[in-house]
């Protein structure tokens, strides 16, 4: 780690008004490590997939760690580790400590005690099986509860909950014993306050974890030795509420036929009179007809007389057509009656619980070798479907600047709440070699198999890397 000392102007000024904190001055540490990796993959992830071929890999982190040591022996702290690669958590941990002869406080985003007092299979390379790291070159092992599940680890938290905001209590380490507890208000991270809704329907609050380790060494033997336990409390999913029965309708009444209404006969037309010529008597005593009006008024005008005047005809007057009868309307039956619906009852929420995890670690070393591994377990009690179960096996071999190791792991995990469990395996043979201060390079071969029944989502694939681990 690269250190700093540092002491300003405001740190002399504090020291002026408490006395203890005088001879104290701020310790600006800082370091991180990256990781470049460059490997070639074969997947069979499916019809119409191909994730085949060379890929590199990146993983890098700062660790800026500044600190301050009273005269009183406390020391005052915070862990702040920003992400080498732009994600969803640029920040990954942020927390605030305090040690001295009673132990180490945390408080901040960070992992529980259970999970940072795990030990795990010994591997001597940058990435283990004891993850989701070999996804990265072999997309679809991350389906199911891997990463802080018993999908593909040990290191498991409760509900999956990571980094969430908590404080933390480390004992001093006693002949090779170490206790630590944790509480979590709820399982969000990088927040602070009451996010949670205690009453919320699928909420996960009151997280509690205590986490033991034992780390010794006896003529040439050592010893890590480690168990945990985690439990919080799950709220019950909310459901779909009831529809009450629908009441019948009754069926309506007909309506009647209405009579016909009966035609009316038609009217006979009168027959006209025709017209009927004049007489009259000119001057010279002669009888004359007068056949229309107009020759009648000429007669008289030349002095005729008129004995009988022209009559006209007279139009007889047209029949009237006969009326149809009009037929009545039929009988309209009535709406037939319509059932009522049964009442549709509530459909209760997933039950929720006490989720818990617990898991063992052991590591044996003797003259360079170490073996050992660790098993988890998880059961949710509820609708979070993660019950599972996980465990890790490996050997490594450590002589001067050479490191080698072969680990196995196997996780089942069950594919939603009460469904069918899914299966990773992982074998990973490696091999490192440290050129100089926080300079290692390395190789690997690595194989991982997940089936996922009735999910159609089954993959596997073989990797082989190498590459380098800067750690400052």
């Amino acid at each position: 780690m690269k250190k700093i000392l540092m002491g300003t102007s405001a740190i002399a000024m504090a020291g002026a008004y408490a006395g203890q904190a005088s001879a104290a001055e701020w310790d600006l540490d800082w370091g991180g490590f990256f990781v470049a990796e460059i490997g070639y993959a074969s997947v069979d992830a499916g019809a119409g997939t191909d994730f085949d071929g060379v890929d590199v890999l990146q993983n890098a982190e700062i660790i800026f760690t500044p600190s301050i040591t009273l005269d009183n022996g406390l020391t005052f702290g915070v862990d702040i580790q920003l992400e080498g690669n732009t994600n969803g958590d640029q920040i990954d941990e942020s927390f605030a400590f305090v040690k001295g002869s009673f132990g180490q406080i945390l408080i901040g985003s960070e992992n529980s005690a259970g999970y940072k007092m795990t030990y795990g299979a010994p591997g001597v390379y940058f990435h283990g099986v004891n993850s989701g790291s070999l996804s990265a070159y072999i997309p679809g092992l991350y389906n199911n509860d891997v990463f802080r599940g018993t999908g593909g680890s040990s290191y498991v938290e409760v509900g999956r909950n990571n980094d969430a905001q908590r404080i933390t209590y480390f004992t001093p380490r006693f002949s090779g014993f170490q206790l630590g507890v944790s509480y979590a208000r709820d399982g969000n991270q990088d927040t602070s306050g009451s996010d949670v809704d205690r009453n919320g329907a699928g909420s996960l609050y009151d997280i509690f974890d205590i986490g033991a380790n034992y780390v010794n060494s006896f003529g040439g033997f050592d010893i890590a030795l480690s168990g945990r336990y985690g439990t919080a409390s799950l709220n019950d999913l909310a459901g779909t509420p009831g529809i009450p029965a629908i009441a019948p309708i009754p069926a309506g009444p007909a309506t009647p036929a209405t009579p016909a209404t009966p035609g009316v006969a038609g009217v006979a037309g009168t027959t006209g009179t025709p017209a009927f010529n004049g007489i009259g008597v000119n001057g010279a005593g002669n009888v004359v007809a007068l056949g229309s009006p107009s020759g009648q008024a000429a007669f008289v005008a030349r002095g005729g007389t008129v004995i009988n005047p022209f009559v006209p005809a007279v139009a007889g007057t047209p029949g009237v057509a006969p009326v149809a009868p009009i037929p009545g309307t039929p009988r309209i039956p009535g709406t037939p009656r319509v059932p009522g619906a049964a009442a549709v009852p509530a459909v209760p929420g997933a039950a929720g619980g006490d989720p818990e995890v617990w898991a063992v670690g052991l590591n044996l070393g003797y003259a360079g070798f170490t073996v050992g591994g660790s098993y988890a377990k998880s059961d949710d009690s509820g609708h979070l479907g993660q019950d599972g179960d996980f465990f890790d096996a490996g050997i490594s071999y450590k002589t001067g600047p050479w490191g080698v190791s072969f680990t196995y792991s196997n996780g089942e995990n069950e594919v939603g709440a009460g469904g069918a469990d899914s299966e990773l395996e992982q074998y990973m043979g490696a091999v490192t070699y440290k050129l100089g201060p926080g300079v290692a390079v390395g190789a690997f071969a690595a194989f991982a198999d997940y089936d996922a029944p009735g999910t159609g989502s089954d993959v596997d694939g073989f990797v082989v890397g190498t590459g380098f681990k800067l750690s400052f």
